[in-house]
């Protein structure tokens, strides 16, 4: 049976899983959610990132940890910022969903364009690689 939540009930689930603290990672979340939360997964479908939920929840987006603040991967910051504008302009949104799901679209895939995980690595959170489209 799938359990359907208003945006408010994910929120406050939030709040309530943070404990009184500032912010609240997605691997705490899964480990304190009790089976009856909604997934993390939920969170960046309706709120488009983890961040973006955090910051509706009036919580502190939670910042890439230093160690992996340089690391780097195949694709260049210029690649990143051409996928991400390439995918507004085809699907009029970006999000993290849609931005898959034009990635990865079975009609017309796009094998040369980075995965979300790797913009979200590069530039700490969802949101902050989408303004720099702008």
């Amino acid at each position: 049976m799938t359990t359907l939540y208003s945006d408010q009930e994910l929120l406050n689930t939030l709040r309530r899983l943070a404990q009184g603290e500032p912010t609240l990672g997605r691997r705490t979340y899964e480990q304190r959610r009790h089976d009856n939360d909604p997934s993390a997964h939920l969170y960046t479908h309706r709120f488009g990132s983890w961040g973006e939920a955090l910051a509706a929840a009036g919580l502190t987006s939670t910042t890439q940890p230093l160690q992996l603040q340089d690391a780097t991967t195949k694709w260049a910051e210029p690649q990143m910022l051409a996928a991400l504008r390439d995918c507004r302009d085809e699907t009029g949104v970006l999000t993290v969903r849609s931005y898959e799901a034009w990635r990865l679209n079975p009609v017309h895939p796009r094998p040369n364009v980075p995965p979300a995980t790797s913009i979200r690595a590069r530039f700490g959170q969802w949101s902050a690689a989408a303004a720099q489209t702008a």
